[in-house]
This record gives structure tokens, sequence and C-alpha cells, in this order.
């Protein structure tokens, strides 16, 4: 379980309840939050709320059963991490957080106080992620102080909107919190104290008044990257208002917090610094940073790095997505040729009619619109190596032209006359079955054995193990540097659901579902929803038993027959108007079409 799982109730069957926001309802009724089917609960039978600093525990019917460690609650009690909570027959335990003892933050209510505050800081100060420091700072303040919310805000120079980085309880709303407080606090640069008096000037339809807040504590929060940050406590209508003293306790609390994050910060820095390093101490070895550890992946980046050592054209076989483009690469700067140009061409991308200028460029004046001369990518890969991705859409016509560089060393520019010398290595790569397009006459056979000299397999994303999980933690941290959102890690649940998905994208799939999650996901660690793989982590692809006659590629093939159907049925059968929504090229789609018989005109 990850952190977002506590504070909690547990079943003794082994299931968790969480408590992600305030107040949460429990009893048999199927709208409640909590719910348990036993005859002696009631429908509903007590609530869980979060005030002054801890969980409580209220009854809501009189016929009720329910106590907190063998004493009968009439009205409500306090929960302590580890309470064995009866409701009716059920036995449920309460945790208020992980088990692991260096992640927590150990406060006895009701202890000293300065015990209580030495050891939120001893359990701070253990914690090594920067998120759990934060939210460690959270539960800590609420604690300490009796607050009935914590939070930590944070917004970064340029920027107009604040954004929670910790909060206490977890689930409390983002509006929670007054921007006048913080516009005080600021203008004071001290920590302030709002009390009743004071918060009745705020204006209207401030969030003092949307959630029935009575006090509030502000305080700077000193940030090592220069943005502004704040520490943020209140309590509710019916509780007593803070003191002057809490004040002074909470200016101290966002000090010393102040230095620690600082710390964290600087550890955090450190450590990418190190992951920085080892990258580029990878891409300079020569493995372009292709990232693995499936024993497939080291055979093989084996047999790719012997080949690289010779002259002979590569062709690569594999599905789209699983990264033939990266290997490509991998080929270039493992050879002699590391230092000249890699240049790689997509020619399914490049209309037909622009897809000779653009490989063997043309003479100034060749066409309309020709108003000066300008290189090929062919001899703009000269010294170097030239990739040639999806192959297979190459026209025929432009084959033999192709076929005729790769015999002769050189080439001739559309609208010109002398022949130009050109020496690169050539690198191919598709996923069509090249053997079968010459069968059909759609790919010249002379070709075929001219660029398939060496073939290289690349294994989908499905067959590479652990290699998925490595590549998604790299995403993480690639994607939450590039949008400043924090660092995101992946809970458990999103590597069990990660490792079972059969990602029919690859890589591809496997990075654009990780960018979604960094973007829009809600808390620092990312959940297997927050990646579109459902709730519980598990895979909504139904797999064939063993021995079933469905292959992957007729799993494959059956997901991109229903995609496109479905996008053709809401376009009234526009081929362009379905390319630009499946983001295909429109060359491709139909040749996908052709392949999988599907006939657009049966949509209009």
């Amino acid at each position: 379980m990850t952190e977002n799982d506590y504070p909690c109730l547990e079943h003794p069957d082994g299931r968790r309840f969480p408590l992600g926001r305030r107040l949460a309802t429990l009893g048999s009724d199927p709208d409640c939050q909590i719910r348990l089917d036993d005859p002696q609960v009631r429908p509903q039978h007590a609530f869980l709320v979060f005030q002054m600093g801890a969980w409580r525990i209220r009854r809501l019917e009189s016929a009720a059963t329910l106590s907190v460690d063998g004493k009968a609650v009439r009205d409500e009690a306090r929960l302590a991490h580890g309470a064995a909570v009866s409701v009716g027959r059920v036995e449920l335990a309460f945790l208020e957080r992980a088990p692991e003892p260096s992640s927590t933050v150990s406060v006895v209510p009701g202890g000293d106080p300065l015990a209580a505050l030495l050891s939120s800081f001893a359990g701070i100060l253990r914690e090594t992620e920067h998120g759990r420091v934060l939210s460690d700072m959270a539960q800590a303040s609420a604690r300490l102080l009796g607050s009935d919310a914590v939070r930590i805000l944070y917004r970064s120079e340029g920027e107009g909107l604040w954004r929670t980085l910790a909060a206490c309880p977890a689930g409390a709303p983002s509006s929670r919190f007054s921007a006048s407080a913080l516009r005080q606090a600021e203008t004071a640069g001290s920590s302030v104290l709002l009390g009743e008096n004071d918060l009745e000037h705020l204006p209207g339809g401030e969030s003092v008044q949307l959630n029935g807040i009575r006090s509030i504590l502000c305080a700077p929060l000193s940030l090592p990257d220069g943005g502004e940050g704040y520490l943020y406590a209140d309590r509710l209508a019916g509780h007593p208002p803070f003191s002057p003293a809490d004040r002074d306790l909470f200016a101290a609390l966002s000090r010393v917090y102040s230095e620690i994050a600082a710390q964290a910060t600087r550890r955090d820095h450190q450590r990418k610094t190190i992951e920085d390093l080892q990258e580029d101490a990878a891409r300079a070895a020569g493995t372009a940073s292709i990232l693995h550890e499936s024993p497939v992946m080291v055979s093989l980046l084996r047999e790719a790095a012997r080949v690289a050592a010779s002259e002979v054209p590569v062709h690569l076989f594999g599905e789209t997505g699983t990264g033939k483009e990266l290997l490509a690469r991998f080929l270039h700067d493992s050879s002699r040729r590391k230092d000249g140009a890699f240049v790689a061409i997509n020619c399914g991308a490049i209309p037909e009619n622009l897809m000779e200028s653009e490989l063997f460029g043309h003479e100034k004046g060749a066409f309309t619109g020709a108003g000066a001369l300008k290189e090929g990518w062919i001899e703009k890969a000269n010294g170097g190596t030239l990739f040639l991705d999806e192959l297979g859409e190459l026209p025929l016509g432009l084959q033999v032209k192709l076929l005729r560089v790769l015999q002769q060393g050189e080439l001739v520019r559309v609208g010109g006359s002398s022949a130009i010398r050109v020496d690169f290595r050539l690198v191919t790569a598709t996923n069509r079955n090249l053997k079968e397009e010459v069968a059909a006459g759609r790919f010249r056979a002379d070709l075929f054995y001219r660029v398939a000299v060496v073939p290289l397999v690349v294994p989908p994303l499905r067959e590479r193990g652990r290699d998925a999980v490595l590549l998604a933690a790299h995403y993480c941290r690639l994607f939450s540097r590039q949008y400043g959102t924090g660092e995101r890690t992946l809970s458990r649940a999103a590597e069990k659901a990660i490792l079972e998905h059969a990602w029919p994208g690859n890589v591809r799939e496997l990075e654009n579902a990780v960018q979604k999650a960094v973007i829009l996901g809600d808390s620092d660690r990312i959940r297997p929803k927050d990646m579109g793989l459902g709730d519980d982590g598990e895979d909504s692809v139904e797999i064939p038993a063993a021995g079933s006659s469905n292959s992957l590629y007729a799993i494959r093939d059956s997901a991109e027959k229903e995609a496109i159907r479905e996008v053709l049925s809401k376009t009234g059968g526009n081929v362009s108007h379905c390319s630009r929504i499946l983001e295909v090229d429109r060359k491709v789609l139909i040749r996908t079409m052709e392949r999988l018989d599907i006939h657009p005109e049966e949509f209009k």
C-alpha cells in the first residue's frame, strides 16, 4: 500500500478503507463511503471526522453498537494509531500511517508537548523523499496545533495560481484556504493570526465563509527555488480560536520547516544530479539512453553493438512504438560515423508528391515553388547515418532511385543532371512484413535484399518484463522536471498494473500514459487510474487463455479495427478527419483500413 492509503480503517480480511477526506460515513447503506455488510451494522452506523488535529469517530444511530479499544462509545471517541474499532460484530483497525517507522511522524496524543514536538521533528528528518517530508510537516502541524486542516502552498515566480504541495487531511478541498490571509502574511513577512473579528471583514465568497472557518494561522516558508511558500492552518466554527501562543509556535515551526525543506530539496538535487550523470555516462558509452534490464534487450543490444562496427545496412523489424529509432541512433553512436550526422526520416509522414524532393533534393527552378537549391535528406546524411523509418511506405518509383543510390553511391537532384557522390550508413525500419510486401508486388525484391542484410527484431514492450516499470519511472522523473509538478513516483499498484497491461502501443503508449498521469494526477504518487489503467490497476483487456487461437497480433488488429470504425462513425466516413483524430498519416490509415477490410463509405 502507498501513503495515499493512509489514514484508513483496515478490515480483518485485509481490505483497507482510506480516509481521503475530512469526513467519511460508515454503515451498511450503499451510499456510505465505508460500507460494511453485517446484520448488526446499521445503515448509518457512525462517521469519522478530522478535527482539532485528530481523527474521531461518532455514533449516528442510537441502536448502533460501537466501541474503541474495548470501551463503548456513547457519543464520540478519539482514534489513535492502531486503535481497534468494533462496529457491530466487525472489528476494524485504525491505521494513521504506514507501518514503516522510517516514514512516520510519532506524536503521542496527550503527551508532553516538548516530547511531541521533538518526536515530530525526528520523524520528519528521517524521511528521505521530498514529497513525504512536506506531507509529514502538514500532519505534525495539525497535531501540534489542534488544527482542523493544514496546507503547504506554493506559487512559482510569475504564476498567479497557488498550488497545494501537501495537506492534512490529504483529501481536503483544494479551495479551502484564504487568499486574503496569504496576502497579509506576504505583506507582513511573518506569521499572522486572523480571528473572528478579522475574518468578518474579508470579502464575501471567500473560502472562510464557504467553509465555516473561525480562525487562521499563516506563515511564510523559505523555499530554495525562489518560489513563494506558505504554511497555512485553520480551525472551524465551534472550535476555540488559535491563541497568540499558537501563533508563536506556528512561526517557530515555519522557520524550522524552511530549513528542513531546503535540506530535502538539496538532497533531491544531489540525487537527480547523480541520475543525470549516470545517464550521461551511459550515453557516452554508446547506449543512447536505452533503459533496460531484460535479457531480451541485453541480447539485442549486444548483437547491435557487434553490427555497428561494420558498414552493412541494417533493417529493424518491430511493432509501432517499440523504439526502433532509438536503436538506430544506438547503431550510429556505436559506429565510426558517430561524429557525422544522424538523419531520421519517416517515409510514411511525407506526402508522396514531396517525397522525391525531400529525399534527393532539387535544383533551383526544378518545379514551381523551387526558388532555391535544396539539399535532400540523403545528401545531408553524407558521412553519417541515414535512418529510413516505415520503409514500406516508399513508392515503387522512389524505391528504384534509392536502389541506384545504394548501388552506385551517388544521386541526382530533382531537376539536376550531374551526379553527386554520397557516403552514408543506411538503417531502415518497418512494422510490416517486407517479404509479404515483396510477394504482393508492393516492394521491390532487389531493394529488400539490399537493405535487409542484417535484420534485428525490436521486441514489444510486453515481452520486456520489468523494463516497463524502469521506463515508467524514468518518464516520471523526466515529466516531473519538465512540467514543474514536484516529483511524481509510481505506487506499487501502478507498477503492478504496468506489468499486467499488454501495451499495444508499446513504449510510446507508456510514455503518453505517464505524461498524462504526471500532469493530471492529484498526488505525488501515481496510481493505476491516473494512467488510465483502472482504479484497481487491473488490465481491462481480456487476455486469451493458453492454447487460444487468438495471437497478440490478432488482439492488436481487433483493437485497431474497433478504434478506426468508432472514429469513422463519428466523422461520417471522413478519412482525413479520422487520420487527424487518430494522429496517424492518412496514407498509413488507408493501408491499415485495407488490411483490416474497413470501408469508409459504409459510414457516410
